[in-house]
């Protein structure tokens, strides 16, 4: 994927005409493809060498520890012999899952770290997988191409959603199904921190900006995270609203850092009504 303006051109008049200036999406775009190329999702959680074989296990073993809903929620073994597409692939990790267990997997990323580091792994273990450079909001399969598209915690991070999830629909088959994550706006993580941010500016700056509730989401994914969002049931489904057959869910990660009662409390009594992770399944 190439983002950038085009150069200078002649009109005809022999005088030459500047192409517009690269707009506000695409500058971001390309910030957070520059984010995550230099911190591919799973490697904050582990010291070991990229790309080693005790690299990829300690962050597969830690990714289904802190989220141990992942099999029930995803049902990653439901999908043998079936075309899988997942929409910000990173590592593969999920991806390995579903290839696993049968599914015929393709894994696109904004980042060619992310999949330099997937094509790696499918190797070491000696799994098949179409992996590929490319942007969620533009993909590169003819319509009606596959019949999942997963997305698990990406959609969030590209300038125009709604135009990811119109382009998910578009490479999906007729009765293919749809799984996304995108966060939770009317979960307790956003309920309690934007007044804890907020607070926090106040007692430092004497201000706060309008822009309070877009930083405590972003910095969920690291302080120099240009760009997370999150929305509420309602927005998620006049998004998906092409899709049949909606289904929500919420849930948490188990934070380690909070006390092991809290974490039970969490995962039984907050997270299915304010989780932070909203995951929809639908169907073309």
């Amino acid at each position: 994927m190439t983002i950038g303006s085009k150069a200078g051109m002649d009109n005809g008049s022999g005088t030459s005409t500047k192409a517009p200036a690269e707009n506000a999406d695409a500058l971001l775009k390309r910030e957070v493809q520059a984010y995550w190329d230099a911190h591919p999702c799973g490697t904050q959680f582990t010291d070991l060498e990229w790309g080693s074989r005790e690299f990829f296990e300690q962050v597969e073993k830690f990714r289904y520890d802190v989220q141990p809903f992942m099999q029930r929620m995803i049902r990653f073994d439901a999908y043998k012999g079936k075309r899988l597409l997942e929409i910000g692939c990173g590592l593969g990790t999920d991806l390995l899952q579903f290839a696993r267990a049968g599914a015929q997997v393709t894994g696109i990323d904004l980042t060619p770290a992310g999949v330099d580091l997937a094509r790696k792994r499918f190797s070491l273990y000696g799994i098949p997988a179409d992996l590929q450079v490319a942007d969620a909001e533009n993909l590169p399969f003819p319509d009606g191409t596959f019949e999942v598209v997963y997305s698990f915690g990406v959609l969030h991070h590209t300038p125009d959603t709604q135009k990811a999830i119109d382009e998910a629909y578009r490479v999906l088959k007729p009765g293919g199904e749809i799984i996304l994550m995108l966060y939770h706006k009317h979960s307790w993580h956003v309920l309690a921190g934007v007044p804890f941010m907020a607070i926090t500016r106040w007692l430092r700056n004497k201000s706060v900006s309008m822009s309070v509730m877009e930083d405590w989401i972003r910095i969920y994914d690291g302080a120099g995270n240009p760009l997370g969002k999150a929305y509420s049931r309602s927005e998620v489904r006049r998004m998906t609203r092409q899709f049949r057959t909606l289904h929500f869910e919420l849930c948490d990660p188990v934070r380690r850092r909070f006390p092991g009662i809290f974490n039970w409390f969490n995962q039984n009594a907050l997270a299915p009504f304010l989780g932070f992770y909203l995951i929809v399944r639908g169907v073309k």
